[in-house]
């Protein structure tokens, strides 16, 4: 009897996918080599679009900018991190009155290019008509994957923290009055839409730094109103692998699904009880892992945004970029 083919996988530790890395599920006619050094989740996408794994959970905006470049990836509709960004975004209580005020004003990012930091900067085109260009740009951490000349200059910290430590660079600026604003990586899925998690009470170190945007019912408004749920991190398969087992990335879709399922067995309970309001709220599962149209329409924007964010050149046939969806 052959061997079966050995696929190497770089995963976050979620509960969403806990059952595969535990062995409990698997892929029928494949054996899985799970990375168990589970890293920042920017470490993870740095790695994974630097060569490493045939299968890796990314970034989704690098992952759109690095098949732009001609990196050969799909991806499968998979989608551990979804939510609303607005509470990414950070300033000191008592020094900006209104969004509009960010306008010519020095903003922060963890990472130019990180797909929170892009969402968010979607968000103030569409709802406020703050373009990219109409603020001034500071980054505290170092880049997964660029690709291209920024049509803004970026001040940046030389050399930069490692993964994971960049956000206390930002709320220290915030509350200092050197930043007016700045996005962080933040809490996603239900705590996106209504609040919690670990990321404020970090960013609170240092006297009034907060969320810009806490109305809840605003959010979940904007969010069902445009019909775009921000999808943050998506899971690519290497093109070498699609051509080679061409069975392999609706299986791996399967497989997830079937995680997926398995999953609230790692979960808290409040975290179940978040994860079944959040579906209540937006009459839907965001975590299906099908490639419908409210996806559709989510990449659709991503790619709009980097657009103008100077990220990209051109737009992407959006339902080519996937496999393993039906």
């Amino acid at each position: 009897m052959a061997d079966k083919p050995r696929i190497t996988l770089g995963l976050p530790d979620h509960p969403r996918c806990r059952a595969l890395i535990d062995g409990k599920i698997g892929v029928e006619g494949y054996e899985l080599d799970i990375d168990l050094n589970f890293v920042s989740s920017g470490e993870r996408h740095y790695k994974f679009l630097h060569g490493e794994w045939d299968v890796g959970e990314c970034s989704a905006a690098s992952l759109l900018r690095a098949i732009e470049k001609g990196q050969e990836l799909l991806a499968i509709p998979v989608f551990f991190e979804r939510g609303p960004r607005q509470r990414n975004i950070y300033h000191c209580e008592g020094k900006l009155k209104h969004p509009s005020e960010l306008r010519d004003k020095k903003f922060g990012c963890f990472r130019y290019g990180a797909t929170a930091v892009v969402w968010a900067r979607g968000f103030l085109l569409d709802a406020y008509n703050i373009k990219t260009i109409d603020m001034q740009w500071f980054v505290s951490g170092r880049e997964v994957f660029i690709g291209h000349e920024l049509l803004v200059k970026v001040e940046r910290i030389d050399p930069p923290p490692p993964f994971g430590q960049e956000k206390l660079e930002l709320s220290k600026m915030l509350s200092d009055g050197i930043l007016h604003g700045a996005v962080v990586p933040g809490d996603s899925g239900y705590l996106g839409l209504f609040g919690g998690g670990e990321t404020p009470p970090m960013m609170a170190k240092y006297p009034g730094v907060k969320p810009l945007f806490e109305d809840s019912e605003e959010i979940v408004r904007y969010t069902k109103q445009t019909g775009i749920n921000p999808i943050m991190h998506v899971v690519a398969v290497r093109r070498a692998i699609v051509e080679r087992h061409p069975d392999f990335p609706a299986k791996l879709t399967r497989a997830f699904k079937e995680a997926k399922e398995a999953g609230t067995t790692y979960m808290a309970t409040d975290e179940i009880a978040g994860y079944e309001k959040e579906r209540q709220v937006l009459g839907e599962d965001p975590y299906a892992y099908v490639l419908g149209e409210n996806e559709k329409r989510t990449m659709r924007a991503l790619n709009r945004y980097q657009l103008e964010q100077g990220l990209m050149r051109k737009e992407l046939p959006i339902e080519d970029l996937f496999v393993g969806h039906t």
